[in-house]
């Protein structure tokens, strides 16, 4: 038997191949493994960024929930709103973003994102990422 159809084989025993998504593709991936394939590339592992480049999210990231315009602004920003998620998926990851980088600021009466307010913000397009940012945490 060739190499070929044996890496073949395993990867079908292994279910690697398959004939499209699982029946149940909303079930496949969790929060946490959709922050890995849709945001960890640009923020790291634990949610770090890249200083100067992409924001850190650890201990910050739930200092935009004071107000409507942050909340918002965590689905506008590009990389959120233009993702492949759905808005249903979108929330359950910015809920466990909140939660698993920023416990220090989400505290007990966190009101969870649902998918028709991500569906509500992802209709407003964010053209000016920097100042949104900047204003919304109050800074200069």
């Amino acid at each position: 038997m060739s190499r070929k159809i044996e890496y073949v084989g395993f990867l079908l025993a292994a279910g690697l191949l398959t004939n499209g998504p699982p029946p149940n593709a909303r079930e496949a991936n969790n929060p946490h493994v959709n922050y890995m394939l849709h945001c960890q590339g640009c923020h790291l592992p634990g949610g770090v960024g890249h200083p100067g480049i992409v924001p850190n999210l650890q201990d910050h990231i739930g200092l935009f929930l004071r107000n409507e315009q942050g909340r918002a602004y965590l689905v506008q920003v590009p990389g959120a709103a233009q993702s492949s998620l759905d808005d249903s998926e979108l929330a359950d990851v910015l809920n466990w973003m909140l939660q698993e980088f920023d416990q220090r600021h989400v505290d007990a009466n966190f009101v969870r994102f649902t998918s028709a307010e991500v569906a509500r913000y992802r209709a407003v397009k964010l053209t000016a990422v920097s100042a949104a940012r900047s204003k919304v945490l109050g800074e200069p």
